[in-house]
């Protein structure tokens, strides 16, 4: 499968069985992903930061990736790959290339705070061992270390490394990456996600996408067709649930959410909690909200 990275992207939820977040609920994960497949969404990430990658075991991650290869073979799908350790990074990057997503998006190493050689270093390995396309999570606030423009440049020497998702960054990052990388640049902020594809990025990896993802995927093309004020409509309708969906510690406040219109449970894993109920009273007025708009 060709894929392009570019448009919308979904980093789609692990959902969890009902009071047992031990266990994965796939007939969810396969509605839900079939539900998404239907909104003109270009792929999704799975075990990335809104899957709760990180807390799951790598056989869960392998299911996943089953299940929804099974669900929806005709989107393209990305595993999430993030770790403190390259030895280990390298290891699993052997495991996911037997699979064949058709890409992995991987952050430079969490915690340890390495510096830009050590990042380039570290992706390099990775890279070299899946022998996949590679999406660089550049994801400061989580990791602890940006993944400046320059180690970027030396990274797309290499054709795998083919784009980055990119958080948190200003306006002027966003510009220089477009204009100064050949990578496929994908905003990975959701409230910059307009001004991002303003500025000529991509296409976007957005969480909120989960929610009324057809939006996102008109704001894009109306974008790209200048029609900057229907565009900027729908961006505005957003903008108050993207707000409450990071208001709290992701993902569970989207898993209210989703809970709420029927695609799975709310349980999430610990360290993660649930909502509290002041911002669940809140989403529900959203949801709301969003049911009564049209575009």
């Amino acid at each position: 499968m060709h894929t392009s990275f570019t448009g919308v992207w979904v980093p789609i939820v692990t959902p969890f069985l009902a009071g047992d977040a031990a266990s994965i609920d796939h007939p969810a994960l396969a509605r839900l992903a079939q539900h998404l497949a239907t909104q003109g969404i270009s792929g999704l990430v799975v075990a990335a930061t809104t899957g709760e990658g990180i807390l799951l075991q790598p056989g869960e991650q392998d299911a996943l990736l089953a299940t929804l290869r099974a669900a929806v073979p005709q989107l393209p799908l990305v595993m999430g790959l993030s770790t403190a350790s390259t030895h280990d990074a390298v290891a699993r990057a052997r495991v996911l290339s037997r699979l064949r997503p058709e890409g992995l998006l991987v952050t430079p190493p969490l915690y340890v705070r390495p510096s830009q050689d050590g990042i380039r270093r570290h992706l390099e390995a990775v890279t070299e061992s899946a022998d996949l396309p590679v999406l660089v999570y550049n994801i400061p606030y989580r990791t602890g270390c940006q993944v400046e423009l320059e180690t970027l440049q030396q990274l797309a020497q290499d054709p795998r490394v083919v784009g980055i998702k990119d958080c948190g960054g200003s306006q002027e990052r966003m510009q220089r990456l477009v204009n100064e990388t050949s990578l496929r640049i994908l905003s990975g902020d959701d409230a910059q996600n307009f001004m991002a594809l303003c500025l000529g990025a991509h296409g976007v990896i957005a969480a909120s996408a989960h929610v009324m993802p057809h939006w996102h995927v008109q704001m894009q093309a109306l974008i790209r067709d200048n029609q900057w004020h229907q565009a900027r409509e729908i961006a505005d309708a957003l903008q108050p649930v993207i707000r409450d969906l990071f208001a709290e510690p992701s993902p569970a406040p989207l898993k209210a959410l989703l809970h709420a219109d029927g695609w799975c449970a709310p349980e999430v894993r610990l360290p993660f909690v649930p909502v509290s109920a002041g911002l669940h009273a809140r989403l529900m007025t959203q949801r709301q909200a969003l049911l009564s708009s049209a575009f």
